[in-house]
C-alpha cells in the first residue's frame, strides 16, 4: 500500500492544481472592467465548486502524508481524511471566496460615452 501512496499523491496534486487553477481562471476570465458587467451567478457557482473539489484533492495528498506518519496509531482512513480536510480548510479555505469576491467587486456605474459630435451637412454644398 505504501508503494502506491507516492503515485496517489502525484495524481491528486496534479488534479488539485488543475481544478483550483481552472476555478480561479474561469471567474477571472469573465471579469472585464471595460464592459461594466458582473460575473454571472452560474459562473461563480461553477468556479466555487471547482475550487472546493481541488481542495478536497489536496486533502488526499495530506491524507497520504499523514497515513505514512500515523500507521502505528491504527487510525481509520476516514478519520485521517477528515483530519486532513480540516487542516486543508484551515490553511487554504480562503481560496473558496475568490470567485465570490470577484463577483462582489463589480463596477459601480457605467461611464457615459462622450457625446458624439455630428457635423451637420451644409445643404448648400450639394
Amino acid at each position: 500500500m505504501t508503494d502506491y501512496l507516492n503515485y496517489i499523491q502525484i495524481a491528486a496534486g496534479i488534479l488539485a492544481a488543475g481544478l483550483i487553477f481552472a476555478g480561479i481562471f474561469l471567474s477571472a476570465k469573465k471579469l472585464n472592467p471595460e464592459k461594466y458587467e458582473t460575473i454571472p451567478v452560474k459562473i461563480t457557482v461553477i468556479s466555487t465548486i471547482l475550487i472546493i473539489l481541488g481542495l478536497l484533492c489536496y486533502a488526499v495528498i495530506k491524507t497520504c502524508t499523514n497515513y505514512t506518519i500515523v500507521t502505528e496509531e491504527h487510525y481509520d482512513l476516514g478519520a485521517l481524511y477528515f483530519a486532513s480536510v480540516e487542516e486543508t480548510v484551515k490553511l487554504f479555505g480562503f481560496i473558496v471566496f475568490v470567485p465570490i469576491l470577484f463577483r462582489l467587486f463589480k463596477p459601480k456605474s457605467r461611464k457615459k460615452d462622450d457625446v458624439e459630435e455630428t457635423i451637420p451637412e451644409d445643404p448648400e454644398e450639394n
